[in-house]
């Protein structure tokens, strides 16, 4: 019986390990991700509303309107704007099919990401009962094991997409997307237009280098305590 409880707290301590990286890499894609001030400093760089044709202004609304619905705060993709001095309406059929999944795929990650917190912060509470406090050094340990293989995979795919972003981003779309929707026209799409292959690829190691910020600090933690820490 012993053993048995012994292995499932491991089991449970790997758990909240695995759990703590997926908030943090969730949380970082979240907020990354949804920056205002990072897709004006990318239009800036990439000189984006020129390219599509199309004043500032609307490019502002445009990206509110994206943001907006891929967060499921408004349901449609409806949005007009001046293309190249006319009219129109700004993203195709296409586009809006395509949109529908990464909403999905969105959401879906942010159901992840709060299952995580819920998992992480029982963890917390756990270790934070006094008659627990023998379980915090193996509990820290247990997280510098795990989290070590996983940033040792983390490390090469990131490696991998330094090398070849193209590649990288094309294996991305075909592990999460069922469909070819994302294979849009850099000439006629105006949403590739927005977000070129240039603009994820700062986007990606953004994230990475959100999570590097806060995985190093619940590293050094961990670490602490797992050479006796907080004896309280």
């Amino acid at each position: 019986m012993k053993k048995t409880n012994s292995r499932l707290i491991q089991i449970g301590q790997v758990v909240w390990s695995v759990a703590l990286i997926a908030l943090l890499i969730l949380t970082s894609v979240d907020l990354n991700c949804f920056s205002r001030p990072f897709y004006a400093q990318q239009y800036r760089e990439l000189n984006t509303a020129e390219t599509i044709g199309m004043s500032q202004e609307d490019l502002d609304l445009t990206t509110n309107v994206l943001l907006d619905y891929i967060q499921g705060k408004r349901d449609h993709l409806e949005v007009q704007a001046v293309v190249g001095g006319e009219v129109q309406e700004v993203f195709n059929q296409r586009e809006k099919d395509h949109m529908v999944d990464v909403q999905a795929l969105y959401l879906n990650a942010m159901t992840v990401r709060n299952l995580a917190l819920v998992i992480v912060i029982a963890g917390v509470v756990v270790l934070a009962v006094k008659k627990n406090k023998a379980l915090r050094k193996p509990t820290a340990k247990r997280f510098l094991k795990t989290s070590a293989v996983l940033m040792g995979l983390a490390g090469a795919l990131a490696f991998y997409a330094f090398l070849d972003f193209n590649e990288f981003w094309t294996m991305f779309h075909h592990i999460f997307f069922r469909n070819n929707l994302w294979l849009l026209d850099p000439n006629t799409d105006i949403l590739i237009m927005m977000v070129p292959e240039t603009f994820f690829f700062h986007l990606v190691f953004r994230i990475l280098g959100g999570f590097a910020l806060g995985y190093l600090l619940c590293l050094g933690l961990a670490w602490y305590q797992s050479k006796g820490g907080v004896k309280a």
